[in-house]
């Protein structure tokens, strides 16, 4: 798979076949690290619920730079055709038994323009199929948003609310790619590609950032859950 640090060209080719890219090694040990300690105050983890913890940009610096970090915001002009904007972070502490997240677009949500909108999945540790990775389905993002069914519902405190209520009814040409990424890795995701998350059936902890982002300027719903905002990352 090619680089966006080295081989850019490449990079954004595969992007726009595949509607995704792993970024390899863009966070180093001491950002995670700080990202880590940052996410064992966050009141959830202190009180053992371990729910995700929603925009923690909003009142953590070390989140704000998170979202803000300057190899991210490169990658992402790449992608996105010029400056780019903030729009909202999520942390999942996912501790062992938590479920997964059911088969989605992340704008159906957002609703932003195509190709306008990039989610930004960083791991803070190993991930495989055993501690909840992603699944994803390369290529589906060449789709427009897709319908939903309703599936049943998994109530899990350690879990976003809306994990588990619908899927996407994708197309059967499709076939679903687990990924495998290192401590530190980033996944690019398309707005428009289908992607899902299995159940961390591990003893341990899977710390993930979800940081997203829209050319700036761009239209979006904010969301009643979410209650997304543009930021201004170049301040």
């Amino acid at each position: 798979m090619p680089s966006f640090v080295h081989e850019p060209k490449e990079a954004l080719a595969f992007f726009h076949e595949h509607g995704y890219l792993i970024e390899r090694g863009l966070w180093p040990p001491d950002e995670r690290d700080k990202l880590v300690r940052a996410s064992e105050n966050l009141p959830s983890f202190k009180d053992g619920t371990c729910a995700p913890a929603m925009n923690p940009h909003n009142w953590d610096r070390v989140f704000f730079r998170a979202l803000a970090y300057p190899p991210l915001l490169r990658i992402l002009e790449l992608i996105l055709g010029g400056r780019v904007s903030g729009i909202q972070t999520e942390f999942f502490i996912g501790k062992p038994g938590t479920p997964g997240f059911a088969a989605h677009q992340d704008n159906y949500y957002v609703e932003a323009p195509r190709d306008a909108f990039v989610s930004v999945w960083s791991p803070m540790v190993d991930v495989s199929r055993t501690n909840g990775t992603l699944m994803i389905y390369p290529g589906s993002h060449h789709e427009n948003i897709l319908p939903i069914e309703p599936v049943e519902v998994i109530e899990d405190p350690g879990q976003d609310k809306n994990a588990h209520r619908q899927q996407v009814v994708l197309p059967d040409k499709y076939r679903p790619m687990d990924v495998i990424a290192s401590a530190g890795d980033a996944v690019f995701i398309h707005g428009y590609l289908v992607h899902k998350s299995h159940k961390n059936l591990s003893n341990g902890y899977r710390r993930v950032l979800l940081s997203t982002y829209i050319r700036a300027g761009v239209t979006f719903r904010p969301g009643n859950t979410a209650k997304r905002t543009e930021v201004n990352l170049y301040s």
